[in-house]
């Protein structure tokens, strides 16, 4: 219960920027939006019903799919948008947004995406979701590692394939092609944000003193490998280490210092499970 109340702020905040970017910059100038606002927006064409309210129904459903898929702690954050993302959204329903900005639909959709895609991506990185059609991306993630962004993509993209359908007019279909594009792009880009992390191999007759520098000094796990130099034919060990993108150049210093000739492999991971990221650093007594 204590992580929760650490993530609500991110989550009301996240919640927040999404309804903005809806009331302010999607609705005012008529574009087609994917995920549960595009569905919403779908049915509102048949349905006189306030978006809030139709947002509102929609996610609650997707509430459960969630909740028998991620858990009961992914739930817990994701009841919380369930519940503040409509209240948002009625608020900024009734004040008159779509006056206050440009009248350029194309400036309108870049930054209408930008924010959304920095409100949905706030909210998945602490661990929960908007509520809506992010939470099948979740799942997704969650049991075949395919990025929250790039399946949003996609079933944004059908969402909005959807509605011109529904509207017979294909009016919109390009700028909604742009928002739905950088939206996931920049979802994933807040995701990682801060969390990249770096593959580092090195190779150097001080193994020793390399170890010790990033366990201790460094406080970084490392693997030691066992290879053999491919000119002199000679038996020698590699570290191998995964570490936060911050901490690379602290490390690669550190190693030249050591040794001045160390020959270092870096390259970036996509994703890690394990000890020290998706388990604890020590293991637990039983």
């Amino acid at each position: 219960m204590k992580n929760q109340w650490k993530i609500l702020p991110n989550i009301i905040l996240g919640n927040a920027l999404l309804a903005f970017a809806i009331c302010a910059f999607v609705v005012p100038n008529g574009f087609m939006l994917g995920g549960a606002n595009g569905i919403a927006l779908g049915i509102q064409q048949f349905v006189p019903l306030k978006l809030s309210i139709l947002a509102a129904m929609i996610n609650g459903t997707l509430f459960f799919i969630g909740w028998a898929f991620m858990g009961w702690q992914f739930a817990a954050a994701s009841l919380a948008s369930t519940v503040i993302y409509p209240c948002i959204m009625a608020v900024f329903e009734v004040l008159p947004l779509g006056t206050l900005f440009t009248e350029d639909k194309l400036v309108c959709a870049i930054f209408g995406a930008l924010t959304a895609g920095m409100g949905i991506g706030l909210v998945v990185r602490a661990g929960g979701s908007t509520g809506g059609m992010d939470i099948p991306p979740c799942i997704l993630y969650k049991y075949k590692g395919i990025p929250v962004g790039r399946s949003m993509f996609v079933f944004d993209f059908l969402v909005v394939l959807l509605q011109v359908f529904i509207r017979g007019s294909l009016d919109g279909i390009l700028y909604s092609a742009i928002i739905v594009l950088i939206m996931s792009t920049t979802v994933d880009r807040v995701v990682i944000s801060g969390e990249r992390k770096v593959e580092i191999t090195i190779i150097s007759p001080e193994t020793e003193k390399i170890r010790k520098e990033i366990l201790e000094c460094m406080d970084c796990g490392v693997t030691l490998l066992n290879v053999e130099t491919g000119y002199e034919r000679k038996a020698q060990q590699a570290i191998y280490s995964v570490v936060y993108g911050n901490k690379y150049p602290e490390i690669r210093d550190a190693v030249l210092a050591i040794d001045p000739h160390a020959f270092i492999v870096a390259g970036d991971v996509k994703n890690v499970n394990g000890r020290g990221y998706t388990l604890a650093r020590t293991a637990v007594e039983k």
